[in-house]
C-alpha cells in the first residue's frame, strides 16, 4: 500500500520517539482535542517517527492499542470539520483532507509491521495477536478508503489487495486453529470478516454519486447492517448479491460478471430485505428504527437508493463511447449561470432583481456580469451523460447535485447536473466529473414566490419541454423557494405571467426542479 502523502512537518527531524506505554498515555490525554487539526497534526507527525523506528513487535502492538481511541477521536473531529466542501477544495480543506487520510494510513502502515514475519528473538509471534493486528489493518484501511470518498480523492494504489489479502489470511488463521480464535474475542479488534463487508458495501454503496451528509449516514448503517450481508462461494444458480473478485486491485463493482479464480459472493438478500421493511416503516410515517438515522425525507431518499445499489448487479441504461477529446466550456451553479444567460440576451429584470429597471435598456440598468467558463476534455459519451476531464484555474466548488450550463464552440447553452466528482490528485490538479443532460436548451427567467407576505426576486431557469419525448416545461428553482401548490409571478424575456408550483421531479442540495401550471398570463 501507498504511504503517505507527505511527511509531517518536523518528523524528519524528530530525533527521539517516545515508546514508554505510560508516557504515551498521558501525551494522548493531553493533546488539543477541540482543535481536530492541531490534534491530528501531532498524532501524524507521532506515528510516522513510531513507524520509522525500530521497535519490537509486542511493544508496537501495545502502543498502536493506545494511539486507537485518540485516532478515532481526531479523525471524527476532521470529518465534521469537512462538511460539504466541493471540488477543488479550499486550502483549509485540502489540508483536512491530507489529515484525515495521514491518520489511517500511518495507522494501517503501524498495523501492518505488527504482521513482520521476520524471525523473532525468542519463541514465535502469538497467533491471536497475529489475526488482530490484521484485522486492525483491514479497518485502518477500510477507514482510509472512507476518507478517500469523504475528499474527492482516488484510493490509494494497492489498498483493495491489501484488504482482500488480510481477510483471506485471517479467515485462513481460524480455519487453522479455530479454538484459539473466533468471532470478535481479540481486544478491541472488529470481526474481519465484518470489517471485510463493510468496505464491500461501502463501495458498492457508489459514494461518488453521494453527497457529504449522506456518506456519512451510509457509514452509520453499515455499523448496523453490514452484518446481514453474506461471504461465501459463488452461488451455481446466482441470486441477489454481488461477484468480488479478489484477484487484483480493483474496488468491486455492480458491472462485475461472470466467473474468476478465487471469486467470492457477497449476498445481500437478507440486507435489502431488512431496507425494504424500513422504507416501509418510513413511507407508513414511522420511525426506521435505526441508531442514528435521521427520520426525515433525506433518508427516504438514501433507503431508497442504498436498496437499489445493493440489490445486485446492475446494467447501464444507455452505452458509454471514448470520446475523441472534445471539449466544452462549463458554467456552474443556477445563479452563475442565470446571470451568464441573463447577460446574452435582452430579458427585463423586474423591480427589485439586482436593482435593474423592469424595462430593458432603461437608464439605470444594471451592467451585465461578466461570468468565465472552463474548458473541459469529454473523456466518454452516452445518450445519458458525459464524464469530463479537466484543471480549473478557479474556485469552482463543485458537487454532486451542481447544475451546470454547458456548450461546445459556438453551440447554445445546455444543462446538466454533476452526478459524480473526483479528484485524480490530492491537490485538485485534476478533476473528473460525470454529468447528466437535463434539457438541451435552457432560458433564464425571474420568479417571485407568492406565499402571502413579500418574497424577494429569485432567478431560476426554464428548461423548455421536448415534444417529441412527451416532456413538458420544466423550473430549477433555488431550494429555499419551492412549495407544492404556492403560486409565482414570473418574468420571462419580454412577458410576466403567473404560474402554479407542481411536482417536485428532483431535489439536490444546490436546486429544486419541478413541473408548473400557466395559471394566468398579464401584459408585458
Amino acid at each position: 500500500m501507498a504511504g503517505p502523502e507527505h511527511t509531517p512537518p518536523g518528523a524528519a527531524l524528530q530525533a527521539d520517539v517516545e515508546t514508554r506505554p505510560k508516557a504515551v498515555a498521558a501525551w494522548l490525554e493531553r493533546l488539543p482535542y477541540a482543535s481536530p487539526a492541531d490534534a491530528a497534526r501531532q498524532l501524524v507527525t507521532a506515528l510516522y517517527g513510531l513507524n520509522r523506528h525500530p521497535l519490537d513487535e509486542d511493544a508496537r502492538y501495545t502502543l498502536l492499542a493506545l494511539y486507537r481511541p485518540a485516532l478515532a477521536r481526531a479523525a471524527a473531529g476532521l470529518e465534521g470539520l469537512l462538511g460539504e466542501g466541493g471540488v477543488p477544495p479550499q486550502p483549509q480543506h485540502r489540508q483536512l483532507g491530507a489529515l484525515l487520510r495521514g491518520l489511517h494510513s500511518e495507522h494501517a502502515l503501524g498495523c501492518k509491521q505488527v504482521l513482520d514475519t521476520r524471525p523473532r528473538r525468542f519463541g514465535r509471534a502469538s497467533p491471536k495477536r497475529i489475526a488482530a493486528a490484521a484485522t486492525q489493518q483491514m479497518a485502518a484501511l477500510r477507514d482510509l478508503q472512507a476518507a478517500c470518498y469523504l475528499t474527492h480523492t482516488s484510493l490509494p494504489p494497492g489498498l483493495w489487495q491489501d484488504l482482500h489479502r488480510l481477510y483471506a489470511f485471517v479467515e485462513a488463521s481460524k480455519r487453522a486453529e479455530p479454538t484459539k480464535r473466533t468471532g470478535s474475542d481479540v481486544d478491541d479488534a472488529e470481526p474481519a470478516d465484518l470489517v471485510y463487508r463493510q468496505a464491500l458495501l461501502l463501495a458498492l454503496a457508489d459514494p461518488p454519486h453521494m453527497t457529504h451528509a449522506e456518506r456519512m449516514q451510509t457509514r452509520v448503517y453499515l455499523d448496523q447492517l453490514a452484518g446481514l450481508a453474506r461471504l461465501g462461494a459463488p452461488p451455481a444458480g446466482g441470486g441477489r448479491g454481488f461477484l468480488i473478485r479478489t484477484d487484483g486491485d480493483a474496488a468491486p463493482s455492480a458491472f462485475t460478471v461472470g466467473t474468476a479464480a478465487g471469486a467470492l459472493w457477497l449476498d445481500t438478500d437478507a440486507l435489502c430485505r431488512t431496507l425494504q421493511e424500513t422504507l416501509a416503516r418510513r413511507n407508513g410515517g414511522k420511525a426506521s428504527g435505526l441508531s442514528g438515522a435521521v427520520d426525515d425525507e433525506a433518508s427516504l431518499k438514501l433507503f431508497t437508493r442504498l436498496l437499489r445499489q445493493w440489490s445486485g448487479p446492475a446494467q447501464r441504461s444507455f452505452r458509454r463511447y471514448a470520446a475523441g477529446g472534445g471539449t466544452v466550456q462549463l458554467v456552474a451553479g443556477l445563479s452563475t449561470i442565470h446571470r451568464l444567460l441573463d447577460g446574452l440576451g435582452p430579458a427585463p429584470r423586474p423591480d427589485g432583481a439586482g436593482g435593474a429597471s423592469a424595462e430593458p435598456g432603461a437608464p439605470g440598468a444594471a451592467a451585465p456580469i461578466v461570468v468565465n467558463a472552463t474548458d473541459w476534455t469529454v473523456t466518454n459519451d452516452s445518450a445519458a451523460g458525459l464524464a469530463l476531464l479537466g484543471a480549473p484555474n478557479a474556485p469552482l466548488n463543485l458537487k454532486a447535485g451542481d447544475a451546470l450550463a454547458l456548450r461546445t464552440d459556438a453551440g447554445e447553452w445546455s444543462l446538466a447536473v454533476v452526478r459524480w466528482v473526483r479528484m485524480r490528485d490530492a491537490d485538485g490538479g485534476e478533476i473528473e466529473l460525470g454529468v447528466e443532460r437535463l434539457a438541451p436548451r435552457v432560458r433564464p427567467l425571474w420568479l417571485r414566490a407568492l406565499n402571502g407576505k413579500r418574497s424577494r426576486t429569485e432567478p431560476a431557469l426554464l428548461l423548455p419541454g421536448l415534444p417529441a419525448l412527451k416532456q413538458p416545461d420544466r423550473l430549477l428553482l433555488p431550494r429555499r423557494v419551492y412549495h407544492v401548490g404556492m403560486d409565482a409571478d414570473v418574468w420571462d424575456e419580454a412577458r410576466r405571467y403567473t404560474l402554479t408550483f407542481g411536482r417536485l421531479l428532483e431535489q439536490t442540495p444546490s436546486f429544486d426542479l419541478v413541473d408548473f401550471t400557466l395559471f394566468e398570463e398579464a401584459q408585458p
